[in-house]
């Protein structure tokens, strides 16, 4: 039996990668210069897998830490330290440790073999941080720079609301390291980089990273399919009507159409019966999230679900009795900050299709 061939949920690589060569290409050009990197881009649109795939490909040696994770500034200190043990030999780090204004305590942890690294806490200010990134520097060399990449880095102010220019005063006096910066919310991200009075103004170059151009993901799917069905350009085309190209989603739903035709063979409404399945095994999850949305987002939630109506025009308000323009635009902006919600140029849209589907089924029972 043929191994299905979609993937989600996790870091994509190999053949589960999904048509981002113009991407590839620019990104890779970036970081061969010394310039820096801004990548934007909604969450489960594929940034991580895209980002991995490059540096892996680099054949440089590279750190890959989650802001998100970080519980101040002594433990991104820890963090970093503990991806550089994962490259460099113990006894070559020993030597650069000495010179650590603070000497952390270092311990291997005997279930993982992982090291495990502590400052003392309240060791103060930023101490342990700026001797771990001016380590990273002198392990980099100009034939072989270290990438440095830092997701979802809107998140350092919520370790520390100076962080932000203490990091840029170290990393912008460092000339072997490739920094990559990555963030899911867009405003906070292109605040910190294009507003002048911010600290890392225009401190690289900013991209931001969208859906997969159709035409190509049903290529991909298309190939895929084919390999099980002779249907598999209808089944392609349903799949991306009901996902509309969001990376993350139509990687779900193609492997739950897979899984359904392994298991009962093609049938005229497969998609649905696919879209249908994932809406249910996630019943709960979606009402959770409905039960902490405000009677506003609710009604905004229900129109977009029902209709293409623009929620911020009259026709929008008159149907679904949303009130007034500024009112929803506050609950627009509040389910965007959310990720309920995407925002491409002017336009919002519901970021998850089988949450959408959720509504519109609750809905109408």
């Amino acid at each position: 039996m043929k191994k299905n061939p979609f993937k989600f949920g996790s870091v994509v690589d190999g053949p589960y990668f999904t048509n981002r060569e113009d991407e590839l290409e620019k990104i890779t050009s970036y970081i061969k210069g010394e310039n820096h990197l801004i990548l934007i881009s909604p969450r489960r649109f594929g940034k991580t897998s895209l980002i991995r795939k490059i540096v892996n490909e680099s054949k440089r040696n590279y750190l890959f830490l989650d802001i998100q994770i970080v519980l101040s500034a002594d433990d991104f200190a820890s963090q970093l330290l503990k991806r550089i043990y994962r490259i460099y030999p113990v006894q070559k780090l020993k030597s650069y440790l000495k010179s650590f204004r603070l000497i952390p305590t270092v311990t291997i942890n005997p279930v993982t073999g992982e090291p495990e690294i502590s400052f003392k806490p309240g060791s103060g200010e930023f101490t342990p941080l700026e001797d771990v990134l001016n380590l990273i520097e002198k392990l980099s060399t100009d034939e072989n720079k270290m990438i440095v990449v830092l997701d979802e880095f809107q998140d350092i102010f919520r370790i520390d609301t100076s962080l932000d220019r203490f990091l840029r005063s170290v990393m912008q006096n460092q000339k072997h390291i490739n920094y990559i910066f990555m963030g899911s919310s867009e405003s906070m991200i292109r605040e910190i980089f294009e507003k002048k009075s911010s600290s890392f103004y225009r401190f690289g170059t900013l991209m931001t990273l969208g859906k997969i151009k159709k035409d190509k993901f049903r290529l991909f799917l298309e190939e895929k399919l084919g390999d099980i069905t002779a249907n598999n350009k209808e089944l392609s085309e349903e799949i991306l009507g009901i996902s509309d190209s969001h990376p993350y989603y139509t990687q779900q739903l193609a492997s739950t159409v897979w899984e359904l035709l392994v298991r009962s063979g093609l049938s005229s409404d497969i998609v649905e019966a696919a879209a249908n399945e994932i809406v249910q095994s996630h019943d709960n999850d979606y009402e959770r999230l409905w039960n902490t949305l405000n009677r506003t987002d609710m009604t905004v939630l229900n129109g977009m679900s029902a209709s293409d109506i623009s929620p911020l025009s009259d026709e929008f308000s008159r149907q679904y009795g949303t009130g007034a323009t500024s009112t929803v635009f506050s609950a627009l902006q509040r389910l965007t900050q959310k990720g309920i919600l995407l925002k491409e140029k002017s336009i919002y849209t519901i970021d998850d299709p089988f949450f959408k589907r959720w509504i519109v089924i609750r809905r109408s029972e």
